[in-house]
């Protein structure tokens, strides 16, 4: 698809905590960026109201408001981007079948184009970071949820729904522990953040030795029992180990089935690295086909936190 470079776009991602926004040229430079609490706790109606102020603050600030053609967005939630519509979003409280793109085109002026958060990250690094050089391949997002965002042949691939991609919650054991979903198995209750803690805990309640054993629970999070990895604990590296081997299994599924090229890996989780990275390898060419392991790769994202509105502010130049 061809990209006009005319005109300026705001890309900005929506999740649970924070608001992360931008404006961007042509080239997909960015001009301007905040980073702001998000205070979802306040409900949906306070949470666009919010947001329209604060990128017509952006516009105007700008200085070149008849230039901005266009507003991309990422939502961690079931997106019906043709809609503009936001299904269900488990980090947004009371968020159900809301409209935010007709609100937004209603007092913005401007086109508003939506989707999931993973598909604008994924839409990001393919573009600008660890994505290129590939014509396709899944972007995984590993926090408090695990998150997927599918490029084939060049585009995001969305389903017959818009609801493709839902990698967390692929199942990889069916006696395996419970999900948030209402599932047993899941991905997500291997590799997200509940899960590991989880994991972990279970590990010192069995008797296992940490150098974090002596610290109070609600202290413990996930970069700690990183940290920890790092300098050689090994219920860390174990719990790790394990949550990287249930990752690397759900990999091969999707290599398997769609013959992809590689993996980018982001979210606060894969920040463990190699903790993670490394045993997501050895379990994802164990488990899949030779011939189609040996043409894929699983690398970490390289846009971090910025991946979302980056993606977004793309999504929105290329729909002009």
């Amino acid at each position: 698809m061809t990209v006009k470079k005319a005109g300026l776009t705001i890309g900005g991602d929506l999740g649970g905590t924070r608001l992360k926004y931008g404006l961007f040229d042509g080239d997909g430079e960015t001009l301007m960026e905040k980073n702001v609490a998000s205070e979802a706790d306040r409900g949906a109606d306070h949470v666009i109201r919010r947001m329209i102020g604060l990128f017509r603050e952006l516009i105007d600030g700008s200085g070149r408001v008849q230039q901005v053609r266009g507003i991309g967005l990422g939502v961690a939630g079931l997106i019906d981007g043709w809609r503009g519509i936001v299904r269900t979003a488990p980090n947004l409280p009371g968020w159900r079948d809301i409209q935010v793109k007709a609100t937004m085109e209603a007092q913005l002026r401007i086109p508003v184009i939506m989707d999931n958060d993973a598909n604008v990250a994924a839409l990001a690094e393919f573009h600008f970071g660890a994505g290129r050089g590939v014509d396709s391949m899944m972007m995984i997002t590993l926090g408090t949820g695990v998150g997927g965002g599918l490029i084939l042949d060049g585009e995001i691939y969305r389903g017959t729904g818009g609801l493709a991609g839902e990698f967390g919650h692929t199942v990889v054991d069916l006696d395996g522990p419970p999900c948030h979903c209402g599932n047993r198995g899941c991905i997500e209750s291997y590799v997200g953040n509940y899960a590991i803690l989880r994991r972990f805990f279970e590990k010192m309640d069995a008797g296992e030795r940490s150098s974090l054993s002596g610290m109070v629970r609600e202290s413990v999070s996930v970069e700690t029992i990183s940290l920890a990895g790092e300098k050689g604990d090994q219920a860390a590296r174990a719990t790790f180990k394990e949550a990287g081997e249930a990752l690397g299994v759900g990999m091969a599924n999707v290599v398997n089935l769609l013959n992809i090229q590689r993996f980018v890996v982001g979210g606060g989780v894969a920040e463990a690295g190699e903790l993670i990275l490394a045993p997501a390898r050895e379990a994802l060419y164990r488990t899949a086909f030779k011939d189609s392991a040996k043409i894929v790769d699983v690398v970490a994202g390289v846009l971090g936190d910025r991946a979302g509105m980056v993606g977004a502010a793309r999504m929105a130049k290329m729909s002009l």
